[in-house]
C-alpha cells in the first residue's frame, strides 16, 4: 500500500490497489487505471457521487461475477484527512468497508469476499475509491427469499426453516452487538440466504453492506435500538413473516447476550420501528 509523500499526493496524486491473488487471472491487468471508468449497466445504480454495478469478468477458470462500488466525490473532510495522513488512514468508504468486512469475517460472520479494493488520493485534494466483492451466487435477500419459500415449501418445512433462520439472524446480530459493533443498515434485505442448496439444514445466511459498520462502546443501547428497530420495521408487509417471529428473534438475541432490562429495550426498539414505519408511510 503506497501512499507517497504529502507533496506527491498533493501535486501528482498517488494510489494503491489490493487484489485477491485467487482472482488475479480473471481481472484486467490495467484494473487500477481503468476501474473508475469501467462501464456496466447491469444492476447499475448511481447517486450523490457514488455508484454500484454488477460486472462479470471472464477467464480460463470461468466467469467471475462481482459487485463494484465506486466513490467519485467525497467530502472535503475526508479529502483533507487523506491528503495529510502519513499512515494507513483509510479515509474512503471502500477502504473502510474492506476493513469492516474482514472484521466481521474474523467474528465468524459470513460476508462477501473482497476481490479488489483501492484508493486514488490527489492531485489537488481529489479522492476516489472502489471496492469489488464477489456476487453471492445462488442467494436471495430475505425479503425476497421468504415469500418465495413460503409459496414452494409445505407449512411444516417452511416453519422449521424459518425457525432456523431466525436463530441464525439473532446469532449474527448478537455477535456484532456483543463486540459493540453496529451495522446501522440492518434491514431484512441485507441478509442473503442460499436458496440453491438442496438441504434446508445446510442453507446459510450472509450479511452484506457493512459500509456503515461502527464500534460504539459509549451508550451502545442507542445503536442497538436503531439496528433492531430497522430490522423489525423491514419485516413489515413481507409475505411469510408472522407476528410470532419477532418475539422468537428477541428471545434468541437477548439470551445470547444475557441482556438485562429486556422489556425496556424491547419497548425502545418498538418505538424505533414505529418511527421508521411512520416515516416510510
Amino acid at each position: 500500500m503506497i501512499r507517497g509523500s504529502f507533496w506527491e499526493r498533493l501535486v501528482r496524486g498517488t494510489g494503491w490497489t489490493w487484489l485477491d491473488e485467487r482472482h488475479r487471472d480473471a481481472l484486467p491487468a490495467d484494473l487500477p487505471e481503468t476501474v473508475m471508468t469501467l462501464e456496466s449497466r447491469d444492476r447499475f445504480h448511481a447517486k450523490q457521487g457514488r455508484s454500484t454495478a454488477r460486472v462479470v469478468f471472464h477467464s480460463a477458470s470461468g466467469p467471475l461475477p462481482v459487485y463494484l462500488k465506486r466513490h467519485y466525490r467525497l467530502p472535503w473532510r475526508s479529502r483533507l484527512a487523506a491528503l495529510v495522513d502519513r499512515g494507513d488512514g483509510r479515509h474512503t468508504p471502500a477502504a473502510a468497508e474492506w476493513a469492516h468486512l474482514e472484521r466481521a469475517r474474523a467474528l465468524g460472520i459470513a460476508v462477501p469476499e473482497v476481490v479488489a479494493v483501492g484508493e486514488r488520493i490527489g492531485p489537488w485534494g481529489a479522492l476516489q475509491s472502489f471496492l469489488m466483492v464477489t456476487e453471492l451466487t445462488g442467494c436471495l435477500p430475505l425479503h425476497e427469499a421468504l415469500p418465495a419459500l413460503a409459496g414452494t415449501l409445505d407449512r411444516p418445512a417452511f416453519a422449521a426453516l424459518k425457525r432456523a433462520l431466525i436463530a441464525e439472524m439473532a446469532s449474527i446480530t448478537a455477535t456484532l452487538h456483543g463486540h459493540c459493533l453496529f451495522h446501522k443498515d440492518l434491514y431484512l434485505c441485507h441478509f442473503y440466504l442460499d436458496v440453491e442448496t438442496p438441504s434446508p439444514d445446510a442453507r446459510r445466511l450472509s450479511l452484506i453492506d457493512l459500509h456503515r459498520l461502527a464500534e460504539h462502546r459509549r451508550w451502545p443501547d442507542r445503536w442497538r435500538w436503531k439496528d433492531l428497530g430497522q430490522l423489525w420495521f423491514s419485516t413489515h408487509g413481507v409475505a411469510g413473516v408472522e407476528p410470532r417471529d419477532a418475539p422468537r428473534f428477541w428471545k434468541h438475541y437477548r439470551k445470547r447476550l444475557g441482556l438485562r432490562r429486556h422489556r425496556w429495550h424491547l419497548r425502545m426498539i418498538g418505538l424505533k420501528a414505529a418511527r421508521y414505519l411512520a416515516h416510510n408511510q
